[in-house]
């Protein structure tokens, strides 16, 4: 890549920043950089954030890299498109993968998973990763040191509120003060949007814009705006009702993760979500899934499905007054009677019968 002065407006509104763009940032490190097992990065300050870009669509490519710290930013621009991806590699701080834009294929030591735009991940110092572009697209990698981290656990402690909320009710925080002495555990946080959350792309930008804005133009107080702005996002990706955490261990199951992004998809679709839209969500074959749900569970993906399908039936008929033809309806069945043979399956009645003994006043 040659390094070069940013001109594209492409996620955020860089125009009047020009000034202040330069090749000064020496705040990250690249160790063993020629070694395909060892490249380990390291950061002088507290935080450090890389934005790279994928404007050409052409997967593997990364078009622009913007590298900025309290110290100083450096751009490069691949002005021919020629492929360049990260060696697999690991760092002596915590990171954040933020997907703003596309699709990123994360390799995390050495299983390949699927990030759209929205979703997000946190990784510990011990686990082995790199990232590449499946189309045009953006990423935000946000990099906490330490000792940094230390500070914002404290933070939260010393708060003036009396209610003000221990570290430990924070999902993101807590898993960092539980990693931060940990020398050989490889665990890392997955943040699923819930399905079909368009507000979460919306949030993350806003904070990354904020971020960027702040290192790139700090003014009195730059530094606790900067805390203020990381709290916001912690608390943004604990939020139930924008994210899916799913905490994981490398020493556990294989393929826990994809399991739980595929539960976590029935929840958000009661079920009814096809075998073909999960290939596209997971950009996993249905019969590879169809053989993850079989070994976690004992049931094949339609199966399964309908698990969470028929709960959602018997939560309606029991908390609302919709006609079971419209709970029907309402659950994507165009033949009642199969929904009627599936409800009395699962509970040995028929919806009418499960309604009158369960239905509370």
């Amino acid at each position: 890549m040659q390094k070069r002065k940013m001109n594209p407006d492409y996620f955020f509104d860089f125009n009047h920043l020009q000034g202040n763009l330069g090749f000064d940032d020496n705040s990250l490190e690249i160790h063993n950089y020629d070694s395909n097992s060892n490249t380990y990065y390291n950061i002088n300050t507290p935080l450090h954030l890389i934005l790279m870009y994928n404007t050409c669509g052409i997967p593997n490519v990364t078009d622009n890299f913007l590298g900025i710290s309290p110290v100083g930013s450096q751009f490069m621009y691949n002005d021919n498109h020629i492929g360049n991806i990260s060696k697999p590699h690991r760092h002596n701080y915590f990171e954040f993968l933020i997907v703003l834009k596309g699709k990123v294929m994360q390799e995390i030591e050495g299983k390949e998973y699927l990030y759209p735009a929205g979703s997000c991940c946190l990784i510990n110092h011990n686990i082995t990763h790199t990232e590449r572009f499946l189309e045009e697209g953006g990423i935000l990698f946000l990099g906490l040191k330490k000792d940094f981290v230390k500070e914002l656990i404290a933070g939260c402690k010393s708060s003036f509120f009396p209610d003000g909320g221990a570290p430990l009710s924070n999902s993101v925080l807590a898993f960092m003060e539980e990693n931060i002495a940990s020398d050989t555990q490889k665990y890392y946080l997955d943040f699923f949007p819930v399905y079909q959350n368009r507000k979460s792309i919306e949030n993350l930008h806003r904070i990354a814009d904020a971020l960027v804005r702040t290192l790139f133009l700090p003014k009195l107080g730059a530094d606790y705006v900067l805390k203020g702005l990381l709290y916001e996002l912690f608390d943004y990706l604990d939020t139930k009702q924008a994210y899916h955490i799913i905490p994981v261990k490398l020493s556990s199951k294989n393929d826990a993760l994809l399991f739980s992004r595929i539960r976590h998809l029935m929840e958000d679709t009661n079920g009814r979500m096809t075998r073909a839209e999960l290939e596209k969500s997971l950009n996993y074959s249905g019969n590879y899934l169809n053989t993850i749900v079989k070994a976690h569970t004992g049931m094949n993906l339609f199966d399964y499905g309908m698990t969470f399908c028929m709960e959602k039936a018997a939560q309606l008929l029991t908390e609302t007054d919709m006609s079971v033809t419209a709970v029907a309806e309402t659950l994507k069945f165009s033949n009642q009677g199969h929904f009627y043979r599936l409800f009395k399956q699962t509970y040995g009645m028929l919806p009418k019968e499960y309604r009158k003994t369960h239905k509370t006043a």
